[in-house]
């Protein structure tokens, strides 16, 4: 019979096949104890063995990087910092001198304090290094006990299948075949875990934090995934199945037509021009966006430049990052974020202690004012990059006037700094609305900035109270929530208000219904993730934006989220531009 499962969602994109587990753990250590004379030999054992745990982690880091992107490859340091980490290495080695046990159950006893070191702590970066933890615990356990190398239970298998397991550790991750690995759901995990990283990139959906319930599902069962909304059909009806192909097969079809008119202007059907710029991780992904037809980038996520780096990174290296963007669309707008860590993103050179909620905590613009050196780095390495482009900066988590201030000075010490101070040019300045702080002093923000660009995922985590991250809350985590359909309006209002340029980067933007309700609240520029391109451009030319702002007004007084995703995706379904109503998951029955 079939049944329904709700997880979170970490990579989108749809799977049906078998099931099979796997457990890569090594559950039991034995205890083996030895006699004094023995001790040199543990500790030249227990050396040999990290050695080659960081022979292959390096390995795993050169190969990860050549096959996906060096970003990725990158996830990798950790692990060898955690290999090579003093507290580990003389914790165990104090464990074979004073104890008299041996090389792997001392590891293994060590390994245990750190976990419930970072268990016990409120740190998201710590919390999501637990699967790295456990990729070196079984990494070094399984040279000190002549176990075989754990990737290989990803890559001998039978058929193609979806994974399903508790954690996902980058060394897994990094072998997995997309052509054999249809999907990985997890009862564990996180969205900013390494593995998930890693088969995000991929392009191997994921489902993570189902939690217990995974344990129902056993080998030989078939199931539905939905990496997008976290939903899991098990043993799906041959209705559900049809339903499936039946949607691949159209998105595939979709995908094809959309990419051969992705160079024509993205109007309304009632003339209204829209702009539609891309989202990128990484630089190399600008020439896809370019191909794809995209405006523009209306955001650049920068932290690809420092996390995993045990260092500030240096001018020099991010000037040629933001070149290669610039070189990709030439006269065009790139919107470059500066540096919006914390939260669940740290790098290795950022010592903090635990924080209680790290979302509330030491993050964006707050991080990088009380750190002049990193900031002032990106700073430079911009206004230098504009010689050679259309270069904006977007500043994140942004909830005071003081904060933006504060940027305007450290940006002309920088241009002093640069010899130009006299300079008629300014770099344009930019805000992201994604505090209720800044949706209410966006009017007193306005005389300090060129743009603004609203963040609805960070918005409607701090709007409804519910952790984006956390499955029991996702039925509350609604971006389409009332509340916040009315912040968007008052945002494009303040904005016409104040002359003040106006995107929308946040995943809302790159969600069929949203677009189009965000195109009846009066927002004519939306930046979109480089895959989402193509289907965006397609809503926009097949609706018309006097008729979604009439739908917009009606539902001024709707009660609830559900209410205002109804009215539009009926819109869109009369219009002809509702490519799947219904979550792939739950179709057909």
């Amino acid at each position: 019979m079939s049944r329904i499962l709700e997880g979170v969602g970490a990579s989108a994109g749809r799977a049906l096949g078998p099931v099979h587990w796997i457990d890569w753990d090594i559950p039991l250590v034995p205890h083996r104890t030895i006699r004094p004379e023995e001790v040199a030999d543990e500790v030249e054992r227990f050396a040999q063995a990290r050695a080659r745990a960081l022979e292959l982690v390096s390995h795993l880091q050169a190969e990860t990087a050549h096959r996906i992107g060096q970003f990725e490859g990158k996830v990798f340091e950790s692990q060898a910092m955690m290999i090579e980490d003093p507290d580990l290495i003389q914790g165990t080695l104090s464990y074979v001198r004073d104890n008299f046990v041996s090389a792997e159950r001392a590891f293994d006893w060590q390994v245990l304090e750190m976990r419930i070191r970072m268990q016990e702590s409120a740190h998201a970066m710590l919390v999501d290094r637990l699967a790295d933890l456990h990729d070196v615990r079984v990494r070094v356990l399984s040279h000190l006990l002549g176990r075989g190398d754990p990737g290989d239970l990803v890559t001998d298998m039978d058929e193609p299948s979806i994974l399903l397991g508790t954690e996902l550790p980058p060394s897994i991750a990094a072998r997995l075949d997309p052509a054999r690995i249809l999907g990985v759901v997890l009862s564990g995990g996180s969205r900013g875990a390494h593995g998930v990283i890693l088969a995000r990139a991929l392009g191997i959906p994921v489902i993570v934090a189902v939690g217990r319930s995974l344990d129902s599902i056993a080998d030989g069962d078939r199931l539905l995934i939905d990496g997008r909304t976290g939903e899991m059909r098990i043993n799906p009806s041959p209705q559900a199945v049809e339903g499936f192909h039946r949607a691949i097969a159209q998105a595939t079809h979709r995908r094809e037509a959309l990419q051969k008119v992705a160079g024509q202007p993205t109007k309304t059907k009632d003339g209204v021009q829209t702009v539609v710029q891309a989202n990128l991780e990484l630089p190399h992904e600008a020439e896809e966006a370019a191909r794809l037809g995209a405006d523009g980038v209306g955001l650049f996520r920068t932290e690809f430049l420092v996390i995993g780096r045990r260092e500030i990174p240096g001018e020099e290296d991010q000037l040629r990052e933001y070149r290669t963007v610039l070189e990709a669309f030439p006269g065009r707008e790139v919107t470059l974020r500066t540096f919006d860590i914390g939260g669940d993103k740290f790098p290795l050179f950022l010592h903090l202690p635990p924080e209680d909620n790290p979302y509330l905590g030491w993050r964006g613009i707050r991080i990088c004012l009380d750190m002049p050196e990193l900031f002032g780095n990106q700073l430079r390495a911009a206004i230098r990059a504009s010689a050679d482009g259309n270069i904006r900066l977007l500043i994140p988590f942004v909830s005071t006037v003081e904060e933006i201030q504060r940027t305007r000075d450290m940006l002309t010490e920088a241009y002093a700094a640069l010899g130009q101070e006299d300079s008629g040019a300014r770099v344009p300045l930019g805000v992201m609305v994604e505090t209720p702080a800044a949706v209410e002093l966006l009017d007193l923000l306005a005389p300090y900035v060129d743009f603004v660009s609203l963040g609805t995922n960070d918005l409607t985590q701090y709007v409804l109270a519910a952790d984006r991250g956390n499955g029991n809350l996702g039925k509350l985590y609604d971006p389409l929530h009332p509340a916040l359909v009315r912040m968007y309006r008052r945002v494009v209002e303040e904005s016409v208000r104040h002359e003040l340029d106006l995107s929308v980067c946040g995943e809302l933007a790159g969600d069929v219904l949203g677009v189009a309700a965000l195109l009846g609240l009066g927002y004519r520029k939306f930046s979109v993730a480089v895959t989402g391109l193509p289907e965006i451009r397609e809503v926009l030319r097949n609706v018309s934006a006097e008729g979604l702002s009439n739908l917009m007004r009606k539902l001024d007084r709707a009660e609830s989220g559900d209410e205002i995703r109804r009215a539009v995706a009926r819109y869109l379904t009369e219009n002809g531009v509702l490519p799947d109503p219904v979550p792939i998951g739950l179709s057909g029955e």
